[in-house]
């Protein structure tokens, strides 16, 4: 049990050591080792000629008195046998020193490579070959003290520095996508709202319905709808995510606001019809980013008008320093995946129609209604239908 204690400890401090001081190690190592077993088989070889001459010391009067190791025999008064034995043993004196020292040498490097160069060879041979493939989950670990346990450490630091670098580009990549789908999700309102301004003229200019009054405030309307779309293109030229649009809250009376919703309301109206609730004083202030408060309303009077059967409800509250916005339809409302999941970037609906949509418009409210100090929220009405609320902080900006 001590004996494996001690090999235990003496491998341990092996694999502390730089690799310079454990080459010299290995190298005193092995030049003693070398030396210890040149002299054993010198000395075996020494002593198995002398057991050979002792043999013939009769053969010469007086050699008794001679040290052993100074007997000179010649080799033809031996027999074949002893002759060709001592040929053997003067061969391995000879040349046993030049095989233990190439011996000695392969036997350093060998152990040097296999407890210090083996293992972190192969782990950073196998991470760098994960590496091509484009695959980071995994660990490059080797624990030890000395440079190579170094080198796998910084080549761990390297591959979560690149898992890292990944990971950013495809958020990055995520992220510019989710914005080149907002960006044409929420051209679609306000070309709607021109289209449906066309058509209307289309429709009753020609007959000599409409008035120079009417027309001129439906041009005046359309105007409105082309220069936000200027501000919008502009605003997103200038904006790498949905989160670094800026929010600014400017004194709006709620008449103003809730005229917008009643303007996008009667564009929009065709098939279905758009019932508005304002429950609010008209000559109230509301600190109010009105293009963030007309891009959110644009997206829940469309989710509405999409899947509404006959009309959409609209509610606009004040309570507690909160702008509230409800819109509720009377079309299927949402499923249990729907409500749990409706505010999230490209969901859609299987159970509803959202062919040609990408899922992005309630996540586009969020986001907004966030930046305003607000929240969404999607609900089923107990009478059928779905009801989404948009609320915005509507106090000053400290």
């Amino acid at each position: 049990m001590g004996r494996l204690k001690r090999k235990g400890k003496l491998r341990e401090r092996f694999s502390r050591m730089s690799l310079k001081k454990t080459l010299a190690a290995y190298i005193i190592l092995g030049i003693l080792g070398t030396l210890l077993v040149i002299l054993v088989i010198q000395q075996i070889c020494q002593a198995a000629g002398n057991s050979i001459k002792v043999r013939y010391a009769d053969y010469y009067p007086g050699m008794s008195e001679i040290p052993m190791d100074f007997y000179v025999i010649s080799r033809n008064d031996m027999t074949w046998g002893d002759r060709t034995a001592m040929e053997w043993i003067d061969f391995v004196q000879t040349w046993s020193p030049f095989v233990c020292i190439i011996g000695g040498v392969t036997l350093v490097s060998v152990a040097f490579y296999r407890n210090k160069l083996k293992i972190p060879l192969k782990v950073l041979t196998e991470s760098t070959g994960r590496i091509g493939k484009n695959d980071l989950d995994f660990r490059c670990e080797y624990h030890s003290e000395d440079e190579m346990g170094k080198l796998c450490e910084s080549f761990e630091t390297m591959r979560k520095n690149l898992a890292d670098n990944y990971r950013k580009m495809w958020d990055m990549m995520e992220e510019q996508k989710r914005l080149n789908h907002a960006f044409a999700h929420d051209l679609r309102t306000p070309l709607t709202v021109l289209r449906g301004y066309v058509e209307f003229l289309e429709r009753y200019y020609p007959e000599g319905k409409i008035g120079e009054e009417k027309l001129l405030e439906t041009l005046a309307m359309m105007d409105r709808q082309v220069e936000r779309l200027q501000k919008f293109g502009d605003t997103m030229k200038n904006v790498g995510t949905l989160e670094e649009r800026q929010c600014d809250r400017k004194p709006v009376e709620a008449e103003k606001a809730f005229g917008a919703l009643r303007e996008m309301g009667t564009a929009l109206e065709g098939q279905v019809r758009f019932w508005m609730d304002c429950r609010i004083p008209g000559g109230k202030i509301l600190w109010l980013d009105e293009a963030v408060f007309r891009e959110v309303a644009e997206n829940l009077f469309s989710n509405g008008l999409r899947y509404a059967e006959n009309w959409v409800q609209v509610i606009l509250r004040e309570s507690a320093g909160y702008l509230e916005l409800y819109v509720k339809d009377d079309g299927p409302g949402f499923d249990e995946e729907g409500l749990r999941m409706a505010v999230k970037p490209y969901y859609k609906d299987k159970n509803r129609d959202s062919s040609g949509h990408f899922g992005i418009g309630l996540y586009i409210c969020r986001v907004l209604c966030e930046l305003h100090g607000g929240s969404v929220s999607v609900h089923n009405s107990v009478e059928g239908g779905a009801i989404v609320s948009a609320v915005f902080q509507i106090l000053p900006e400290p």
